[in-house]
């Protein structure tokens, strides 16, 4: 008599759905480049275009660092983790799952947590290049600190990769996500500084992620225009908002395949 082929423990799953997707990024490593290379180098240029002119009372280089690393990490989430969902889910991943034990939340889990890690990885880099080719002039501890900010309030857009990943197809996940992402952070004063950009457009800004992102990150150096907790609290509002939201999507989308 044959048996019952149940799901394996969560904490068997976990690990292997985490090298698997370790293994599918490095063999396609333009991903984690593009990743990282292109905060790099908008850093790298925009950092160093202000010349000694400071923002906030802190080092242009140092405001500029905080701003390509809130860029950094919600692209990473939307653009690497939201777009690569939505194309493994139009070659069918989800079909997988229900001829297999593995649980789909495993594989989600494994996707968000590699993206983590590539995140921390690009803000490494932009601090060491902060470092060694600007006058940012931050410390050890401001660097480590400016990391956790920028860890933490990454989440909310890996809650937007999954609702988008569920959202959008396969060919049109990415140009959405390309362009919205860009807007926000335009709008938000990742690129030019807020004080720059038309009063309504600053207006707007301030029920943005993206700008409690940035002002998280800038509140590092005390840069901030709002206190670190309303930032966190927006922040931790649109991660629950975007968290429900994917679930929901997620079920409506396998209702609609499997009934």
């Amino acid at each position: 008599m044959t048996a019952i082929q149940t799901a394996s423990p969560w904490r068997r799953q976990l690990p292997a759905s985490i090298r698997a997707q370790t293994l599918i990024l490095l063999r396609n490593p333009s991903l984690i480049v593009a990743a990282i290379a292109l905060p790099l180098v908008l850093y790298l240029v925009l950092g160093t275009s202000g010349g000694h002119q400071p923002q906030h009372g802190v080092p242009y280089a140092a405001y500029t660092l905080c701003s390509m690393g809130a860029y950094a990490g919600g692209a990473i989430m939307l653009l690497n983790f939201g777009t690569t969902l939505a194309v493994e889910r139009g070659q069918g991943i989800d079909r997988l799952f229900r001829a297999s034990p593995m649980r789909p939340w495993t594989y989600l889990g494994a996707k968000g947590l590699v993206a983590v890690v590539v995140s921390a990885l690009s803000f490494v880099v932009l601090s060491l290049s902060s470092a060694a080719f600007t006058d940012a002039g931050l410390g050890a501890a401001t660097l480590a600190e400016l990391v956790a900010r920028l860890l933490f309030g990454s989440l909310p857009f890996l809650a937007m990769g999954m609702a988008l990943g569920y959202v959008a197809g396969p060919g049109s996940a990415s140009p959405v996500a390309t362009l919205g992402y860009l807007l926000l952070s335009m709008a938000s004063g990742l690129f030019m500084p807020l004080s720059q950009l038309p009063h309504a457009v600053r207006e707007a800004a301030r029920v943005l992620p993206t700008y409690h992102y940035a002002q998280l990150a800038w509140g590092t150096l005390g840069a901030a225009d709002e206190p670190w907790t309303t930032a966190a609290a927006w922040l931790g509002g649109y991660a629950v908002v975007f968290f429900v939201l994917a679930a929901r999507l997620y079920r409506r989308n396998q209702v609609r395949r499997f009934g």
